[in-house]
């Protein structure tokens, strides 16, 4: 198992046609995986969204996509503007940010939208989470 939070290790450089991978950092940090566990969804063949469902699913998870600003008792994935200019993804907890994969952990200007990452075995979620669910 990894370290519980993970730092991207890629950054967007548009003049260099490089994209970061914030969202598989986030997402290693989540599911307790090593970045290189996870794919770097903005690189694969069938598209970022595309392959980020896939992966989450064969990892016995569903997604939970809602938009706006949402507030949890658990860890999820935010997403919004960085203040680099670029669309970002985080970790929030109960309405606030609990990790920024990028150095700067400075976070997100806004929530646009979030996704939680449900285990389909509700017991599971509970135990990474430490909450009760009613």
């Amino acid at each position: 198992m990894a370290d519980r939070w993970i730092t991207q290790d890629r950054f967007y450089e548009p003049e260099k046609g490089l994209h970061g991978n914030c969202q598989q950092a986030a997402v290693a940090s989540l599911l307790g995986l090593r970045i290189d566990e996870v794919p770097n969804f903005i690189e694969q063949e069938d598209g970022f969204w595309t392959s980020f469902f896939r992966f989450v699913t064969d990892h016995g998870y569903t997604q939970v996509e809602l938009g706006g600003h949402r507030h949890f008792d658990c860890y999820y994935l935010a997403y919004g503007p960085s203040s680099r200019g670029v669309s970002h993804t985080v970790v929030f907890k109960a309405g606030k940010l609990a990790w920024d994969p990028h150095p700067s952990r400075e976070g997100i200007r806004e929530v646009e939208s979030v996704c939680l990452l449900v285990p389909k075995d509700l017991a599971e979620f509970r135990r990474v989470n430490s909450i009760k669910i009613r």
